[in-house]
């Protein structure tokens, strides 16, 4: 499985669109009756997890009660298997594959009061030192640990990114600042990548165990954990739960709250292309619910938005893309509920 490779842009927040949300696949020792239920069951979970962004869902009363039929939201299911080791004749793993019913899947978390992440989800970029034997350097994407890291994001739907740790990266950054965590001169550097959600971090290794502490830097507020003997796995899925759980409680739209109105302007709309390349990105968007054409004035258009969540939330879904860009000049007072922005082809 490889890394997620983000282009970035400037001024820009590095994001993906991530797939499978409403897929899923467990291994499984066979095919008979309770082998596919525990792994529907399962599958049904790790979908949960993925599409709420944290892993709290699934201490949810109604979420516990679903896990308990969880044919009710599959659409279709099957098995494959795959060779396992140098001898494919002997050692074949079998895996239950799911989809999983994407407007069932959302009701469910509506009905459990659980916000609802959309595909559209910022990168997080790693900025982590490993000392091993003596030896201390700063992981970059070409090591094993960073397969280990971008298995576990991708399983979490969690776009990742490592450093390049070209020259650019070791001029500005060195092992000591993020040994000691300076965060300062770790978010700096990490602008080139349009990365606000930054996960530092330093391990010491003792054979397969780590020691040490991971922290997330999102939007000026940092969060800890300690890692403490843990091996790759536990390690990386300590990672996932600390930036899941922070990302979706600020992306994650809760749509059981009362929808608003807002009105949309976007200029540079020079084509019909153009209109229906914004009502594709718009369509995107989980926080909208609903749009219409207001008014067309030349190369402007001004659309009105029905929208879950709330205004900074959606400015925050729309920043995650390339093709609009904000006008603040353009927000005049007492315009509050008018959001002005430039298409970008």
């Amino acid at each position: 499985m490889g890394l997620l490779v983000l282009s970035t842009l400037p001024g820009y927040t590095s994001a993906a669109t991530v797939k499978g949300l409403y897929t899923q696949e467990v291994p499984v020792s066979g095919q008979g009756y309770q082998e596919r239920a525990d792994a529907m069951s399962q599958a049904l979970a790790n979908v949960l997890v993925k599409v709420a962004g944290q892993r709290e869902v699934l201490s949810n009363s109604v979420v516990r009660r679903a896990l308990a039929r969880p044919e009710t939201y599959i659409s279709k299911f099957g098995f494959r298997s795959s060779s396992v080791g140098e001898d494919p004749s002997l050692n074949r793993q079998q895996y239950f594959q799911a989809v999983f019913d994407q407007q069932a899947i959302n009701q469910l978390l509506r009905s459990a009061g659980v916000a609802i992440w959309g595909p559209s989800r910022p990168s997080t970029l790693v900025w982590l030192a490993l000392e091993n034997g003596g030896q201390r350097a700063i992981v970059n994407a070409s090591g094993a640990f960073p397969v280990v890291f971008a298995e576990t994001f991708q399983g979490r739907g969690l776009p990742l990114l490592f450093p390049l740790m070209d020259f650019e990266d070791t001029a500005a950054v060195s092992t000591v600042d993020v040994w000691g965590g300076f965060t300062g001169k770790l978010q700096e550097a990490s602008r080139r990548y349009g990365s606000e959600s930054i996960l530092t971090g330093r391990l010491s290794q003792n054979d397969e165990r780590f020691y040490g502490r991971l922290s997330l830097v999102f939007r000026g507020a940092s969060q800890s954990v300690a890692v403490n003997g843990l091996d790759a796995a536990a390690v990386t899925q300590l990672a996932a739960d600390l930036v899941g759980t922070t990302l979706s409680r600020h992306y994650a739209i809760d749509a059981s709250d009362a929808s608003s109105k807002t009105l949309l302007v976007v200029g540079n709309i020079a084509s019909l292309e153009d209109y229906a390349a914004l009502n594709r990105y718009l369509e995107r968007i989980t926080a909208i619910r609903d749009v219409s054409v207001y008014r067309v004035a030349g190369s402007t258009v001004e659309l009105e938005l029905v929208i879950d969540g709330s205004e900074s939330q959606l400015a925050d879904a729309l920043a995650l893309g390339r093709n609009l860009r904000r006008v603040p000049s353009a927000v005049q007072p007492g315009s509050a509920a008018t959001m002005h922005y430039s298409w970008s082809r």
